[in-house]
């Protein structure tokens, strides 16, 4: 009991030692202008397409983005302009009928910012799902499944996969399920915009892998359970997109390290910060098969 209350002193006197030496520090830099944020992301299908315009706030500032609602927000398709409509704070909206292969733009004139452009690009075409499965034994379900993907177009495709799953018994909201996948070809990268393989999805460049067709063993952070229906969904984003996803991931696995270098977020918004991408998904349920 002696040598527990010394132990018990030494500690608190360390503890204390360590509080002593944590010191606020006041910023004496000068505070950045806020700039104009346009983000969208137009996919094959959709019938109505909506645009976010804000403006952005200091980093040591407290709240939400403002909206800017007196902007004039175009979306060209196929050398078409139409002219978004404003539906909600920050919100415009265009309705409209996309399809892929569609050529797509977006600007928007902002009285107090100027003009902000986009890239101009085509909807991606969709991915083709070959098989989806899950292996289990008489005992144990496995926490993986197998995913086979046509390889369409390897030189210009960025896939994105996603698994959701609900249950029969009770109706739960499609939650999105964890991944992660430890196949060499994923982890291929490059330091600017690295493949994202742990997390809500799993995405990579198709230039990663070879062949007309994917194959990928995909670890489920829970173990899959009868009881529930699995869907897999793989998704076809633009280049923009997939830059955007991967800084992203970054950005928010480097919150709150102080031994990480700040994560800049892609944008490709001339005059401003977002991004503006495109996509085309596909959906399969999982289904699970005997060994």
């Amino acid at each position: 009991m002696k040598y527990i209350k010394q132990y018990s002193i030494l500690i608190s006197i360390a503890l204390l030692g360590l509080t002593s030496c944590i010191k606020e520090v006041e910023f004496s830099g000068e505070e950045t202008a806020p700039m104009p944020v346009l983000n969208c992301v137009v996919a094959h299908g959709d019938t109505v397409v909506y645009a976010d315009l804000s403006k952005s706030l200091f980093f040591l500032r407290r709240g939400d983005f403002a909206p800017l609602t007196d902007a004039e927000v175009t979306l060209t398709c196929n050398g078409t302009p139409y002219l978004m409509t404003l539906v909600g704070d920050s919100v415009y909206c265009l309705r409209h009928t996309f399809a892929s292969g569609d050529v797509v733009a977006i600007s928007a004139e902002v009285p107090e910012f100027g003009t902000l452009i986009s890239e101009t690009m085509a909807v991606t075409t969709a991915p083709t799902i070959a098989d989806a499965y899950i292996e289990h034994g008489d005992e144990e379900w496995e926490q993986s499944f197998t995913l086979k993907i046509m390889n369409h177009n390897p030189g210009g495709t960025y896939y994105q996969i996603s698994v959701y799953r609900d249950s029969v018994m009770d109706a739960l909201d499609n939650p999105n399920e964890n991944l992660s996948c430890y196949d060499s070809r994923l982890l291929l990268t490059n330091t600017d915009f690295p493949s994202v393989n742990y997390g809500r999805f799993l995405a990579f460049p198709a230039a990663n892998i070879s062949g007309d067709t994917c194959t990928l063993v995909i670890d489920l952070v829970s173990t899959p359970m009868s009881n529930f229906n699995y869907y897999v969904e793989v998704t076809s984003v633009s280049e923009s997109l997939y830059k955007y996803l991967s800084t992203m991931e970054n950005y928010l696995g480097s919150r709150g390290n102080p031994f990480t270098e700040p994560v800049q977020v892609y944008t490709n918004i001339s005059g401003g910060l977002g991004v503006f991408g495109t996509k085309n998904k596909s959906e399969r349920k999982i289904d699970f098969r005997m060994r």
